[in-house]
């Protein structure tokens, strides 16, 4: 079965460029790069927010002789990798490509879209220090790179980014929501009609039934399957 494609990644250019500067903390070869992994995808902060995406799962990591950058694939076999030819093998580029292989299977989500830069942003305060997480925001200010909210957590205490950037890209379409309601947890399915109240409200159409959600309430917003 074909998989879904990605909607228009319109910021890739400006992401590239916001990170160009940035220092580059080198990773002396392919092993210093997988055991960085590691302990990235090894840690709690990595584990509250990818519970699937574990320390047996991490892409292999390949060294890209004649590719021209690095990037995060999946081949037919199923099998995932990060190339890294020897100019990207940095802590900085290897918290990039993880990022993209947790939202892999999200590709109702730009590939360098807001979703993107929040969950690297927040990496790359949580890994290589606030300084530098400062200085990435900056540069994303200053590329006017869209930067998504923080991510939310659910009842079962897991932290779920994108919310934000479906509901800014799924007016008009049928959208899974789930939020914290007056008795407890809620969800629906249900076509987003938009916000109102400045966006302190969303509208979900419910089999005809209109619901009214406070956007604070929500936590989690997905593509039906």
């Amino acid at each position: 079965m074909e998989r879904p494609r990605h909607p228009r990644d319109a910021q890739r250019a400006r992401v590239y460029r916001a990170e160009m500067p940035m220092p580059s903390s080198p990773l002396p070869g392919l092993d210093a790069c997988a055991a960085y992994a590691d302990r990235v995808v090894g840690t709690l902060w990595w584990q509250a927010r990818f519970p699937e995406h574990g320390l047996g799962r991490v892409p292999r990591m390949r060294p890209g002789n004649g590719a021209r950058q690095a990037f995060f694939a999946e081949h037919d076999n199923g099998e995932q990798t990060i190339t890294l030819p020897r100019r990207y093998r940095t802590k900085g580029v290897v918290l990039h490509e993880l990022a993209h292989w947790a939202l892999f299977a999200q590709p109702d989500l730009p590939h360098h879209g807001g979703t993107f830069t929040r969950l690297l942003l927040d990496a790359t305060e949580e890994f290589l220090g606030v300084d530098r997480g400062d200085a990435l925001a900056a540069a994303y200010h200053a590329e006017r790179v869209r930067v998504g909210r923080p991510p939310r957590p659910g009842p079962d205490g897991r932290l779920r980014y994108g919310w934000d950037e479906r509901l800014r890209l799924g007016r008009g379409r049928a959208l899974h929501v789930a939020w914290l309601g007056p008795a407890g947890p809620d969800r629906a399915v249900g076509t987003f009609l938009g916000f109102e109240r400045s966006g302190a409200t969303l509208r979900l159409d419910v089999d005809d039934t209109l619901h009214r959600i406070p956007t604070r309430s929500v936590w989690s917003v997905d593509a039906p399957q």
